[in-house]
């Protein structure tokens, strides 16, 4: 007995042959993909097997070999049962090969013709087309290189009209992905989405620890730790096939990556996103990311998991997170990355004193780093800015409980503000963009009538078209993200009534957290500390989300300052805050 061992990416197949069989083995090759009306009958697997088996028989082979692509389009040669009937036949096992017709080979005219004018002739393999009467050993038929373009124009138009039926889907709102980790496909509508409520509360569970702080990692080791099976697994436990899921991860391992998509999903707001990609060619296989404003967007289609507050909430946090090396106490602040210097406009790193750790602190990056971008030292000890934190968000808490109307009054004003600000920087930059355009148009003109005219000769003109047609097209793409841009600050505006009960939630509030830290701040102006009459200042700006730099006003019912520390060289630091009216 001889054994021809198969190999092929990811998988072995052991074929086992008699002596008398080596020459005389006939490869019975069947596939069925999408486009070739799988509800027939007459297309089916099984049918195709009758056919060849009856085919083979007639032709006086009676050892024979099934090599099987179910659900595979034949567009590509990739394919896993055609993979291994090639190895088979380069090792010398098969003598003829049969198929149903010859598009069950491919639907790529080249890659089929090489095949049946070079590859099958070179090992001597006899080809049987039954549906197309083809059989090589009777003689060439001079019709099947035409079959073989028909075969391709099949393949091209089904994709064509693949694409329509898609486009009228997507611009309708329907989905056009398959439903992410957390949805399944409505029972009653496949077409649409409905929550499945097992993954929806781990999809729940990763938005309320990226709320609280947590960074990636810290949240796929959690979810393993407690047992929770990744996504891939999860399908594959509910009997589901998603293509594309070949995770190689343990069942309870997640990935930094799956956990990022996870939390940057717009569909989790109940939104239908479409086209988000595309394929140059039918025949490409890698996907392209479309750019957004060519997406089509449809709100609240199915059930948010989400809530969109939540949502936008976490995208600003996952924009501002930096990768931190971690610390030696392996415990980075719920500050880390929010305190800014503002005179670089670096962030203060977060350090511990080496003699004692418990002495934990941030300070400016940029100084004392040899680049002297800071003329000072940007410094300020954890505990003392912990204190000024709680101390502040007690008094923004208990204004806005004892002061409701003047509270949302100055919110609306520092709303309006913090939104205007942004809309005239974003507006000051399109501007100019848009003027350069202009002025690279008008020497575009020049340039080209230089040339015809003779003043600067071909080289020179093809270099500084070149040039300039490839800072325009820089530049369009600079100022097709800024309309954009321009165009979601002027739909914003903020809900007063979610970030007052946001507020309201901190009252009497005992302890930073995390979470607290993430919903209301969105940076800290930490300014340098100086000295006058031996008494030491420092400056602090807390710049809230939505409603930026907030001064409580000096109210009665509103907590007063008593925030002094001794620092290690017996100097005592005292906090007071700004008075301001409202």
């Amino acid at each position: 007995m001889e054994i021809l061992i198969v190999r092929h990416p990811g998988k072995v197949a052991i074929l086992k042959l008699s002596d008398n069989q080596k020459f005389g083995t006939a490869a019975l090759y069947c596939r069925l993909s999408r486009d070739d009306n799988m509800d027939t009958e007459f297309n089916s697997i099984q049918n195709q097997k009758k056919i060849l088996q009856k085919a083979a028989k007639e032709k006086g082979y009676i050892d024979t070999l099934f090599f099987v692509d179910d659900g595979i389009t034949g567009t590509t040669m990739k394919r896993p049962g055609f993979q291994k009937m090639i190895t088979a036949i380069e090792a010398g096992y098969i003598s003829a090969v049969f198929v149903k017709d010859l598009s069950r080979l491919g639907r790529n005219y080249i890659e089929v013709g090489r095949l049946t004018e070079e590859f099958f002739p070179q090992y001597d393999v006899r080809l049987v087309a039954v549906s197309d009467g083809v059989d090589s050993d009777e003689g060439d038929n001079e019709f099947t290189p035409f079959r073989n373009i028909m075969n391709e124009w099949y393949a091209k138009d089904i994709s064509k009209k693949r694409k329509i039926v898609n486009k009228m889907k997507g611009t309708a709102g329907i989905p056009l992905s398959q439903p992410p980790y957390g949805y399944i496909k409505n029972p009653d509508d496949p077409q649409f989405w409905v929550i499945d409520p097992e993954a929806a509360d781990v999809v729940r569970r990763i938005y309320d620890m990226a709320l609280e702080g947590y960074g990636l990692a810290e949240i796929a080791n959690a979810l393993g730790a407690d047992g929770i099976v990744n996504p891939t697994y999860y399908w594959r436990s509910k009997g589901v096939n998603r293509s594309g899921s070949k995770s190689t991860l343990e069942p309870t391992k997640w990935g930094h990556t799956t956990i990022k998509k996870i939390l940057t999903l717009q569909e989790y707001c109940g939104d239908v996103i479409n086209f988000k990609s595309y394929s140059k060619s039918y025949k490409m296989k890698r996907r392209i990311e479309n750019p957004e404003e060519n997406r089509a967007i449809f709100l609240n289609v199915h059930e948010p998991i989400i809530d969109r507050a939540t949502w936008e909430k976490v995208q600003a946090m996952q924009k501002g997170t930096r990768r931190k090396k971690p610390t030696v106490t392996q415990e980075p602040s719920v500050f880390s990355g929010r305190l800014k210097c503002p005179e670089c406009g670096g962030n203060l790193n977060f350090h511990f004193n080496q003699k004692n750790h418990d002495i934990k602190f941030f300070s400016c990056q940029n100084h004392n780093s040899g680049l002297r971008k800071c003329s000072a030292t940007h410094y300020i000890r954890l505990d003392f800015l912990e204190q000024v934190v709680l101390y502040e968000v007690n008094r923004l808490a208990a204004f806005a409980y004892e002061y409701e109307h003047d509270f949302v009054k100055a919110m609306l004003g520092r709303s309006a503000k913090v939104a205007e600000n942004d809309r005239t920087r974003k507006q000051r930059e399109l501007n100019a963009l848009l003027t350069r355009d202009k002025e690279l148009d008008m020497l575009f003109e020049r340039l080209y009538e230089d040339n015809v005219a003779g003043k600067i000769d071909d080289a020179r003109f093809a270099k500084m078209s070149k040039r300039y047609e490839q800072e325009q097209g820089e530049n369009a793409g600079k100022i097709k993200a800024l309309r954009l841009e321009l165009k979601k600050v002027e739909g914003q505006q903020m809900d007063m009534e979610d970030f007052l009960q946001m507020v309201r939630r901190y009252t009497h509030v005992t302890k930073i957290t995390r979470r607290m830290v993430s919903e209301l701040i969105d940076h800290i102006d930490v300014y340098h500390a100086e000295k006058q009459d031996g008494v030491t200042n420092q400056r602090i700006v807390i710049h809230y989300n939505c409603i930026g730099a907030f001064e409580v006003p000096d109210r009665k019912k509103i907590p007063e300052a008593d925030i002094i520390m001794e620092t290690r060289k017996g100097v005592a630091v005292s906090y007071a805050p700004s008075q301001v009216a409202v």
